[in-house]
Formats: C-alpha cells, structure tokens, sequence
C-alpha cells in the first residue's frame, strides 16, 4: 500500500515532512506531489503563495501531476490532500482509474464547489472548514453528503488549519486529524 500527499500552494512545508513521517510507517512508498515539483519555496504571505500558484501551476497542473503518479503507482494507494492537492484528489476519486484507489481524504478544499457532479469511485472524505471566506459551503456540502462512497466532516478549524505556513493553522486542529489519519491507514 502507497500513499500521495498533494499539497497546497505552499508546496512541500515543514508541515507535510511532519505528516508523511508519521504516516510512512503504515505505507509502502510515501510520495508528496506539490505544484513546485519539489522546490523549497518559501513565501512571505500566503498571498505571495496563491499569485505565484496561480502563475506557475495551476490545478490542472496539479491534477495532471496527481493522476500520472496515481496511474504509475504499483498496487492500491491511500491519497491525501490539502486545499487545492484536496480538490485535485477530489477530482481523481471519480475518474476509470482510480480502482487503483482505496482512500482519499480531503482538507478544505474549496474548488471541489466547481466540481459537484464528481462520483467518487473509492472511500472519499472530506474535511470541510469551519466556513469559507470567499463562499457559502452549505450548498457544496448539500451537493455532496449524500454521494455513495462518500463522507463529509465539518471541523471547528479554518482553511489552512493542518499548515504551519498558514494563518488559519491549529495545533489542536492538525493534532487531532494526523492521529486520525493514522488510524484510517492500513
């Protein structure tokens, strides 16, 4: 069993190194898929992050990059990820080849509201935000909730909570979550 951690627009953080390292011992093989390919870049503010996202990524990058490594990966897979690697694992869970898939897991990830009409093909979580400065999440989670395969979890936290880089992080927050990832694995 294999795990993919998609991260967010911060790229790989001190925060996904601490996560993998205690989640590897569950796995096989843990490979972190971030939108800068492995390049430490570090941000002054979370602004700088998006813009330069934005300009040098994509999702659509980042999907692209996801499902290449999900389609290489020998024998079922576990992936997790965080804002928009969570929407990028979102997407993946409804497509052919993810019977390869046993689990996503997915943190505040925000543009999955652009894509409702995805049906996970494996055991999908997702991790939801107290709310969401930019839009409503009533009507995704309502669009969502009731999907086969599907399970919605709404925290106390804000988007952001499971990054040390982010304004939003928690400790309580990521405490709780990296425990109960541990559990979900195999």
């Amino acid at each position: 069993m294999n795990l993919i951690v998609v991260s967010d627009i911060f790229g790989k953080t001190e925060s996904i190194n601490k996560l993998t390292a205690q989640l590897s011992p569950f796995y096989s093989e843990v490979t972190v898929i971030d939108p800068y390919e492995g390049q430490n870049i570090s941000f002054e503010k979370e602004e700088h992050a998006y813009r330069h996202f934005q300009q040098n990524c994509g999702i659509k990058k980042l999907t692209t990059l996801l499902e290449k490594e999900a389609i290489n990966s020998k024998g079922k897979i576990d992936i997790i990820g965080f804002s928009v690697g969570g929407s990028s694992a979102w997407e993946i869970s409804g497509k052919d080849m993810s019977t390869n898939i046993r689990n996503v897991v997915s943190f505040y990830s925000s543009r999955i509201r652009e894509k409702t009409n995805v049906s996970p093909k494996c055991s999908t979580s997702l991790i939801f935000p107290a709310t969401e400065k930019s839009f409503d999440l009533e009507p995704v989670i309502q669009a969502v909730e009731n999907k086969q395969n599907v399970e919605v979890i709404r925290t106390n936290y804000l988007h952001g909570f499971m990054n040390s880089e982010s304004k939003n992080f928690s400790e309580t927050g990521y405490k709780y979550f990296s425990d109960w990832l541990a559990k979900k694995a195999p």
